[in-house]
């Protein structure tokens, strides 16, 4: 998607208000793959009874068993073996990744599985890519919006499909804009601007000057805001900037945009994004000071919005369920598009799996048979099952009336990715980017630097076998 710079208007708003990867060599880097397959003859079904065995992640055990019921009944001697993989507190997706990683370099491990949106430069290798009887890429671009077809075709192949996505929404407090008279027009708000213009109607203080309402948790590291680092990419995005090379090997947030008068939107996106933390800001909102037992004094992320006590915060769709569970509906709050600098040129960070197939499965035919027909023909039960957003186009119908899950869905349309090689290392590099702004008064433009050299280590170790 190519994105049309900000205006200067904003720039001067700006101004003014104030994956860890496997030691095998062959899974590093978007390297060419020796699978061929691009035939568009119709798939071969074994006669024999087979076992697919499918590694999944997130959903219940039972999310599929429609799905996989129905398709057996098509194909009686295929069984598919579902194995939920759960991840320790102390272990990453990167640990389930480096384990199939593993697997596949020894020769065994799942027929299926899952990456991350973000994983195909660096697992394009351990991939049997989708054979042409099964789903073509025309038909895939047809199907799909354009963030998957950027993230999961490569070389003129389709290495992954995804049943859902999900992306960055604004979720606002109903009865605390009603109270605050925030206009109609600005309810939720659209723009950046907007938020700006309405935030401090809905911030109130204590008499000792601490915030006792904050109208958005911006401004904070990943111990107070909840995918603050996916808020600041996005925002950078927003701005007009790139987050990493065209071929993902280096972080690029730091350049600036030649326009007629060059500005960095790193710098400014870091800048709009602290300044809601800031006491000298007239943005300032949510603030981390703790008591003297060293608990919060004011409570952190999802949590104040689930105690009324916050007026908006920025999440994913799964979200709405926890809210809805854990305040018993004391809380009345809707869902929006995420605010924007340009409205005619959205952009949100995409937040998505795609489901794959082993170069080591004996049935890859039979195996991307069984994803296209989940990903398509057995959709409805799969997303009823777990309360995800569709990924497919032309669902539009299942999800306009719904106030909650239609900003998702429509977002699928402008969603992009932001390629990280280790997003729990990058969020280390951007919370300690946040805190040098916050804490140690480093200038934005010096601490965006900073994170980008770091990003760029980070990224070396990584990609050097």
């Amino acid at each position: 998607m190519k994105k049309l710079k900000p205006f200067a208007s904003y720039m001067v708003l700006v101004v003014t208000i104030g994956l860890l990867l496997s030691a095998a060599s062959c899974s590093r880097g978007p390297k060419p793959t020796n699978n061929t397959d691009t035939s568009n003859s119709k798939i071969t079904f074994p006669k024999e009874e087979i076992t697919l065995e499918y590694y999944r992640l997130w959903d219940d055990n039972t999310a599929l068993d429609e799905a996989i019921a129905s398709y057996q009944q098509a194909h009686k001697n295929i069984k598919i073996s579902v194995r939920k993989i759960a991840i320790p507190v102390d272990k990453t997706i990167y640990d389930y990744q480096n384990d199939v990683i593993k697997q596949i370099a020894d020769g065994v491990g799942p027929d299926i599985f899952m990456i991350h949106n973000d994983w195909l430069p660096y697992q394009i290798n351990q991939i049997s890519p989708a054979p042409g009887g099964v789903i073509t890429v025309d038909t895939f671009k047809q199907k799909f919006p354009e963030v998957v077809v950027d993230d999961f075709v490569a070389n003129n192949k389709i290495y992954a499909l995804p049943y859902y996505m999900d992306n960055l929404a604004l979720f606002y407090n109903t009865d605390l804009f009603h109270a605050a008279k925030i206009p109609r027009e600005q309810t939720p708000p659209k723009t950046w601007s907007d938020v700006v213009e309405i935030t401090p109607k809905l911030t109130k203080y204590n008499t000792d000057g601490s915030i006792a309402q904050s109208a958005i948790n911006l401004g904070l590291d990943d111990n107070w805001v909840p995918r603050f680092a996916e808020i600041i990419a996005t925002l950078i995005m927003q701005y007009g900037g790139d987050m990493a090379s065209p071929d993902h090997t280096k972080a690029t947030f730091d350049l600036p945009v030649n326009v007629a008068t060059p500005y960095f939107p790193g710098d400014s996106a870091l800048k709009f994004y602290t300044d809601f933390a800031n006491p000298a800001s007239n943005l300032y909102t949510y603030s981390d000071t703790l008591n003297a037992d060293k608990s919060k004094k004011f409570p952190g992320d999802i949590q104040a919005f689930m105690e009324g006590k916050m007026a908006m915060f920025i999440g994913y769709s799964y979200n709405i369920n926890n809210i809805k569970r854990y305040t018993g509906g004391r809380v009345n709050f809707a869902v929006a598009n995420l605010p924007q600098w340009r409205t005619d040129e959205p952009i949100v960070v995409a937040n998505y799996w795609g489901e794959t197939v082993s170069k080591n499965s004996k049935y890859p035919q039979v195996a991307w048979d069984f994803i296209n027909y989940v990903s398509q023909r057995g959709i409805s039960s799969y997303l009823r099952n777990t309360g995800h957003v569709a990924a497919l186009k032309g669902r539009d119908d299942s999800y306009k009336m719904n106030q909650f899950y239609w900003p998702f869905y429509n977002q699928t349309k402008f969603s992009e990715s932001w390629y990280r090689l280790n997003t729990a290392e990058v969020e280390k590099v951007f919370a300690k980017m946040v805190n040098n702004v916050l804490r140690n008064g480093i200038a934005t433009k010096t601490a965006i630097d900073v994170a980008v050299k770091e990003v760029n280590a980070l990224n070396q170790a990584l990609w050097t076998p």
